[in-house]
């Protein structure tokens, strides 16, 4: 199994800023490689980018498609004119594909892990990276960096590291594994295990 993680913009592309100069690409960096750590143990992940470095679109997805990827995740800070807009939301490209799936696994592990923040939910975009890609697709805009109070909340480390667990999670979900590991049985795989071990 293998996954890339797409670290947002980067280099002369900063993407979304806070009102205190933090940068949507040093975040999202930041965030894939907690990402990668906790993904590491169960399946090969590559990033886009190491450094705040310019990584254009097209690079993206030549990696993704070059590598034979299973899944490519874009992780990015959202902003808006206005202030008040905040919450998460995830977008999948158009049409019913298995990104779909991914996305809503991201989704369900993300309002678990933060149910006070609003859901602003599942949309379909154009996006480049999600076009582009041969493989299930999705991309997460973790909440508001022009919103001041959410992008106070998303700087905690706390809440890096919350958010980087239920992307992992939601990624293990969508491939079917287990935090430790082994494949998740369905229903009647369990039984057959279990019928064995019995000798039935």
């Amino acid at each position: 199994m293998k996954i890339v993680l797409d670290c947002a913009h980067g280099g002369s592309d900063s993407g979304a800023r806070t009102s205190l100069g933090e940068f949507e690409s040093h975040y999202s960096l930041e965030v894939c490689k907690l990402v990668r750590r906790m993904l590491s143990p169960h399946m090969e992940v590559i990033l886009t980018r190491e450094d705040d470095t310019f990584v254009s679109l097209p690079y993206r997805c030549r990696l993704a498609n070059d590598a034979n990827c299973d899944l490519f995740l874009s992780l990015h800070t959202n902003s808006a004119m206005n202030k008040s807009a905040q919450g998460y939301e995830v977008f999948t490209s158009k049409g019913v594909t298995r990104s779909d799936e991914l996305a809503l696994k991201l989704a369900s592990r993300h309002i678990e892990a933060f149910p006070a923040q609003v859901n602003r939910g599942i949309k379909e975009a154009n996006f480049y990276v999600l076009k582009k890609t041969n493989c299930p697709a999705a991309l997460i805009e973790f909440g508001f960096f022009s919103n001041s109070a959410e992008a106070s909340w998303l700087m905690m480390d706390e809440t890096k590291v919350r958010l980087a667990e239920a992307v992992a999670s939601g990624v293990l979900d969508f491939c079917g594994i287990t935090e430790t590991g082994e494949p998740r049985l369905t229903t009647g795989e369990r039984l057959d295990r279990i019928e064995r071990k019995l000798g039935i």
